[in-house]
């Protein structure tokens, strides 16, 4: 980080403004947004006669005049003026940037979200302004209109609450449920008067340590974070604990709320693991205990994912429990590939089934041998070779394209493609778990099939 963010407090303080360009213009509206006074130079002609009292227009540059006590100078004249503004500030200890000249500044201006008491700044060290605008463009797509009415709420009642609550974790819990419940949501609708009737209400709850606790069963994707839902998000940063599978990646873990304590509860194939049973236990324990529980797993909890299992057992346990759906892995892993799972006239039926199905013998393979099927095995890369004998066997065509995706949507995956018949050779080029075997004509429409195809050609 080269850049520190601060926000400046520039109420009734001077800013200097040199140049006549669109930027200046931009920085004048950002500046007198945040009351600052301000002394422009060298300004456009045509706003010279434009009445502001909080606006004073020279037609030169600053560098004659005494402006000791400025709070900061911004400058977009263009050399030699910008380059001779930076040394002329930077010798007096004023605060200069220079726009889009960040070795000339000694401070950035970042892009900004402005709603109200709420202020977001992006930036990236003056190296990428558009990658920043983009951002903040994405952000003020997810903020609400009235933001800013809810943290002005809050801070009013701050001085209450801290009156309230002794304990720091009570009144983190207490601002928590008023962020994500009903107060927020009578102030997001702009029902100001009922916000603060429902804070006034909730002071005189008892105490926040006799709350019971919740789990929340979230599906934590693929494994690339950025794959995260924005409710899986939410779910990870307000949870006290994690309990997390094997299939969830460092980077999504990155995500979790640092202070939350982390549980790894992953079972391997082949090694000695956590039984699902002392799992549930774990789970229900610590949501008896006050906490708020985030199960954690890869893609989605309700895919082969034993969610169903586990909700079940926190009903029967009386337990409060929501669940949060993830991108399945066959949908990250088949979109990384560019690999359409279905395909107008051409694949219409998609079965998905896991490779512990195949080695216990419990798939009616005949079911599976129409060439518009597409058929995908989670888990299959040890049972591969069962995989492919009973597609054959229910006269599925030898050479049906057939794709094993290792750790789709991870920095190391990896995609195998060939030939129905081959496909234990391709689960051993493969490697790496997870992974899923994809068979189907829709395979000769993805990135690794052309790539594969134009190779041989480019050798022939």
């Amino acid at each position: 980080m080269r850049f520190l963010p601060v926000f400046l407090d520039l109420a009734g303080r001077e800013v200097v403004l040199v140049g006549a360009s669109e930027a200046i213009e931009n920085k004048l509206r950002l500046v007198r947004a945040a009351g600052a006074r301000v002394r422009w130079f060298a300004a456009p002609v045509d706003r010279r006669a434009e009445p502001d009292s909080e606006v004073e227009i020279f037609s030169r540059p600053p560098l004659d005049f005494d402006l000791v006590g400025a709070a900061a100078v911004i400058s977009a004249a263009g050399d030699p003026i910008d380059r001779a503004v930076s040394a002329w500030a930077r010798a007096r200890r004023i605060p200069v940037n220079v726009v889009d000249r960040p070795e000339l500044s000694s401070f950035i201006m970042p892009a900004i979200v402005d709603r109200g008491e709420v202020v977001v700044a992006v930036g990236t060290s003056g190296s990428a302004p558009v990658l920043a605008r983009r951002l903040r463009e994405q952000i003020e797509a997810l903020l609400p209109a009235r933001i800013g009415e809810l943290a002005a709420l809050l801070g009013r009642w701050r001085p209450r609450v801290t009156g309230r609550f002794k304990e720091f974790s009570d009144k983190r819990k207490f601002w928590e449920r008023a962020v994500d419940g009903p107060v927020a949501e009578a102030a997001l609708a702009g029902r100001i008067a009922d916000a603060e009737a429902l804070l006034f209400d909730a002071l005189a709850r008892p105490d926040t340590d006799q709350e019971s606790g919740s789990v929340a069963i979230v599906g934590a994707g693929p494994g690339d974070p950025d794959l995260l839902t924005l409710k899986a998000l939410r779910a990870i940063s307000d949870a006290d604990i994690v309990f997390y599978d094997d299939l969830v990646t460092a980077a999504v873990l990155d995500r979790v709320r640092r202070d939350a304590a982390r549980v790894f509860v992953g079972k391997r194939r082949g090694e000695p693991g956590i039984g699902q049973a002392e799992i549930n236990r774990r789970v229900i324990a610590a949501a008896r205990a006050g906490k708020r529980v985030v199960r954690l797993k890869g893609g989605d909890p309700f895919v082969f994912g034993r969610g169903g299992e586990e909700l079940e057992a926190l009903r029967a346990a009386g337990v409060r429990a929501t669940i949060v759906p993830g991108v399945t892995a066959i949908l990250g892993c088949a979109a990384e590939a560019e690999l359409p799972l279905t395909l107008r006239n051409q694949a219409t039926r998609l079965v998905i089934l896991t490779a512990h199905q195949a080695e216990e013998g419990e798939i009616d393979w005949s079911g599976l041998a129409d060439p518009a099927t597409t058929v995908v095995v989670y888990m299959g890369l040890a049972e591969s070779a069962a995989v492919r004998d009973g597609l054959l066997k229910a006269g599925r065509d030898p050479a049906t394209p057939a794709a094993v995706l290792s750790r789709g949507t991870w920095a190391d995956s990896k995609a195998v493609v060939g030939r129905l018949d081959a496909l234990p050779a391709l689960a051993a080029q493969a490697e790496n778990t997870p992974a899923l075997i994809v068979v189907g004509e829709v395979v000769r429409h993805s990135a690794p099939w052309r790539a594969a195809a134009s190779a041989a050609a480019e050798v022939a």
